[in-house]
């Protein structure tokens, strides 16, 4: 059953992909536009998806970055904390496996 299904799902994507580039083929043959003009306009328009792709990743890139370091700040400072609050309370039992006063 689920075979099937996933055929189907299969031949309607192959069926839309093969549609798409034919149809692009078909507007690229009834441009009014000239084969020279059109491959410069089609240049432009990459350069300029391909320049709005970079600065994308980079503004995501440097947020990540942020982020990361902030979250290793935050996770030190923790664990700093974590650190000395363990040697206190070791400090403590040793103090008082020994029989010793503890400190105010």
């Amino acid at each position: 059953m689920y075979r099937n299904d996933y055929d189907n799902t299969r031949r309607v994507a192959a069926g839309i992909v093969s549609g798409a580039l034919i149809g692009a083929g078909l507007a690229l043959l009834f441009a009014p536009k000239s084969g020279r003009v059109l491959r410069s306009e089609l240049g432009e328009s990459m350069d300029g998806l391909r320049t709005a792709a970079a600065n994308r990743y980079e503004t995501l890139a440097s947020r990540a970055g942020g982020a990361v370091n902030s979250l290793q700040e935050t996770v030190g400072s923790a664990a700093h904390a974590l650190e000395a609050r363990a040697r206190s309370v070791a400090h403590s039992a040793t103090r008082r496996a020994r029989g010793e006063q503890p400190v105010a």
